[in-house]
């Protein structure tokens, strides 16, 4: 995207793709849940096609990153216990989304309906994050980090100017926040696996 501050390489593709690949790979070899090894093994084909940095990429990224959403909320909903209190969480989520949209809307254009569906897998992913007690803080933490993440990059992509102060701090954001939540959902998973 033009946003970015160095070229495409395959270097790079290679890095980010093995990044989250390598997950599922520990997924597999520790015997993890199967949505969770897809959730990983989406994620890294989404990273790919977004280090591509064109529009094609750029959908195919999207499109695949909303599956990997749907394995994601798959994985979590087989923990899911309950929120405690429902009605505050999804007014606080929406509020939170809400907002979002208000920053980014108005230069979403054409891509708003991929932007929205992905946003609504965010969001129900972040809800059953809340009431999956079974893998502890650790996937509640994660999906921070997740939201945080996804929230930085969509006002890297759609809002702040190139190579503004902003994005070249914020893409160092972006990327420790990406990973730290990825690894904090497989540190979820395989603490509940062996306890």
């Amino acid at each position: 995207m033009k946003y970015r501050l160095s070229p495409p390489s395959r270097t790079r593709t290679l890095i980010k793709a093995t990044s989250a690949g390598a997950l599922a790979l520990g997924t597999i070899f520790g015997a993890g849940p199967v949505a969770l090894i897809f959730f990983f093994a989406t994620a890294a084909v989404a990273d790919a096609f977004l280090a591509r940095e064109d529009e094609y990429g750029f959908y195919a990224a999207m499109a695949t990153a909303l599956l990997s959403q749907i394995f994601l909320c798959l994985s979590l909903f087989s923990a899911w216990t309950g929120v405690d209190a429902p009605l505050i969480a999804v007014l606080g989520l929406s509020g939170i989304w809400i907002g979002y949209f208000m920053l980014i809307w108005g230069a979403l254009e054409r891509m708003r309906l991929i932007i929205v569906c992905y946003s609504v897998g965010t969001l129900v992913a972040t809800y059953l994050a809340l009431g999956s007690t079974t893998y502890g803080q650790f996937a509640v933490v994660g999906m921070l980090f997740y939201v945080l993440s996804q929230i930085f990059m969509s006002l890297e992509f759609f809002v702040l100017q190139p190579y503004s102060l902003e994005v070249r701090l914020g893409g160092h954001a972006i990327w420790l926040f990406y990973y730290t939540s990825l690894l904090l959902f497989f540190a979820a998973f395989h603490c509940s696996y062996v306890a």
